[in-house]
C-alpha cells in the first residue's frame, strides 16, 4: 500500500485476517517513481531533489532502512523512468503495469535486454490502483511469490530474489518451473542434459508458452484445451531461461502476455 510521497506506517494500516498489508511510499519525481517498500519512513525530510546527488541521498537512506526498491513503470508513455540506472541502487524493475499495453511490452523488452548483459535484477508487476476505471483493476497484475510466510519480511525477501512470477489477475495461471531444486531466482550450474520442470494450471485453449533465453524466445507449448500441464524441456545454453504465457482474449484480440516469470540462472 502505497501513496505518492506519503509515507504509510504499518500501524496505520488495518488488519485483516488472512492478508498481509505492506506499507510503503512512492516516491515521486518528474523523471520517475519508485517503490520504498516495507519501511514507514524510507528518508527524513522532503521527497524533493534538484540534482541526482539529492536522488541517491533518498534511495541511498531506503536502502539502508531496508526498503525494497522497485522503479516504477519503467517504459510508461507519460512517465518512464529517466534516471540512469547505473547511478541509483535498487532491487526490482516494474516490468507490468497496470493493464497489459505496449508501454508493458517494452518495460519487458528492456528487462530482458538487461539479463542478457548479466544483470540479475528481478521483475515486478502491480496494478497501480487509484480509482474504479476502464481497465484498471485492482490487483491487475498480481504476483505470485514463493515465500517462506505470509509474513512482510518474507514475502520482500522473496521478490527481492526474484523467486516469483507476474500474472494478469488473481485467479488466472500460476507457474511452478525448477531446475533441479533450484526454483526461479535462483542459480543452477550449467551441465549438459539440464531439463527445466515446468507446472502450469488455469490454462485456456490456444494459449502459448514461450521460453526466453539469451538466444531468444522460442514457443515450446500451445495448450490443447483448458487445464494443466506438466512437462520438462531440454536447456540448450547457460544464461538464464525463463517463461511468458501469451493467450489471445477468446481468440479475438492480439495475443498478449498474461504470465511472466523471473529467471532461473545458469552459472558456468
Amino acid at each position: 500500500v502505497t501513496d505518492h510521497n506519503q509515507p504509510i506506517s504499518k500501524d496505520s494500516l488495518p488488519q485483516v485476517d488472512r492478508l498481509t498489508l505492506i506499507p510503503g511510499l512512492e516516491w515521486t519525481q518528474f523523471q520517475g517513481h519508485a517503490n520504498f517498500l516495507g519501511v514507514a519512513q524510507p528518508y527524513d525530510g522532503s521527497f524533493f531533489a534538484n540534482d541526482l546527488a539529492g536522488v541517491r541521498e533518498k534511495f541511498l537512506s531506503a536502502r539502508e532502512r531496508g526498503a525494497l526498491i522497485t522503479l516504477n513503470h519503467i517504459q510508461d508513455d507519460t512517465l518512464p523512468f529517466t534516471y540512469d540506472l547505473a547511478s541509483l541502487p535498487f532491487d526490482a524493475l516494474e516490468v507490468w503495469n497496470g493493464p497489459m499495453r505496449p508501454s508493458n511490452l517494452r518495460g519487458i523488452a528492456m528487462w530482458n535486454e538487461l539479463l542478457k548483459q548479466g544483470l540479475r535484477v528481478p521483475a515486478v508487476g502491480g496494478s497501480d490502483y487509484h480509482a474504479d476505471r476502464f481497465g484498471q483493476l485492482l490487483a491487475g497484475p498480481c504476483m505470485g511469490v514463493y515465500a517462506q510466510s505470509a509474513g512482510i519480511s518474507d514475502i520482500l525477501d522473496a521478490v527481492r530474489k526474484g523467486q516469483s512470477f507476474i500474472s494478469f489477475q488473481p485467479g488466472a495461471a500460476t507457474l511452478d518451473m525448477r531446475v533441479g531444486e533450484v526454483l526461479m531466482g535462483g542459480t543452477a550450474q550449467w551441465q549438459e542434459e539440464l531439463v527445466l520442470e515446468v507446472e502450469l494450471r488455469g490454462l485456456f485453449k490456444g494459449d502459448v508458452l514461450k521460453l526466453i533465453s539469451p538466444s531468444g524466445s522460442r514457443d515450446v507449448l500451445t495448450a490443447p484445451g483448458r487445464g494443466e500441464f506438466v512437462g520438462r524441456f531440454p536447456i540448450f545454453e547457460p544464461g538464464y531461461l525463463r517463461l511468458e504465457l501469451w493467450q489471445s482474449y477468446q481468440g479475438m484480440l492480439p495475443a498478449l502476455p498474461v504470465l511472466v516469470s523471473n529467471p532461473i540462472w545458469l552459472e558456468l
